[in-house]
Formats: structure tokens, sequence, C-alpha cells
């Protein structure tokens, strides 16, 4: 469940919503906070940690299309400043690809 500490909300539909799911389950380590079912058609799934006050939301429509992000530079940044956390980071991103 969603709590009402946070503060960010990053939402993005998406052609590939499973293996979006996937990706930042099993390769990032999100966990899924919830998920909702044809919500004026859309299914989507919200993810993170559950002590951040963010979370990141996928959604799909069948027959719509998604589209591509607007640019290729459109990028979501983790910072993890310890090398060794970093390294396990791309270990499990590595192993879910």
């Amino acid at each position: 469940m969603i709590g009402r500490e946070t503060t960010l909300r990053i939402a993005r539909p998406t052609g590939h919503f499973d293996e979006a799911v996937r990706f930042y389950t099993e390769g990032v380590g999100l966990t899924v906070l919830g998920s909702f079912e044809d919500h004026e058609g859309f299914d989507g799934v919200m993810l993170g940690f559950a002590s951040a006050p963010y979370h990141l939301e996928f959604t799909r429509k069948p027959g719509h299309m998604a589209g591509r992000a607007p640019t290729e530079d459109n990028l979501l940044v983790f910072y993890l400043p310890d090398k060794q956390v970093w390294q396990a980071a791309v270990d499990q991103m590595a192993a879910a690809a």
C-alpha cells in the first residue's frame, strides 16, 4: 500500500509493461507497493521501497500506444555512492537481463 508520506510519483505509460515491472523488481530491487486494474481502462503498478517518499508508476491500456520517451536522454538515475552497493546493483541488473 502506498503511504501518505509519498512526495514524488513518476508515472509513465509503457508498451512493455511486464518487462518494465520485471526490470525494476528483479533488476533494480524495487518492490510492488500497489497496483490497479481497469481504472478508466488503464492497469498500473506502483514500484519502490516501502520506506522511501517516492515511487514509480507504470501503466498500460489495451489498444493504447504509449509511444517513446520524449528524448533518448530521458533518464532515471539512482545514486549509489558506496562502491560495493553499486557493484551489487550492477550485478543484480545484469542477472535480470
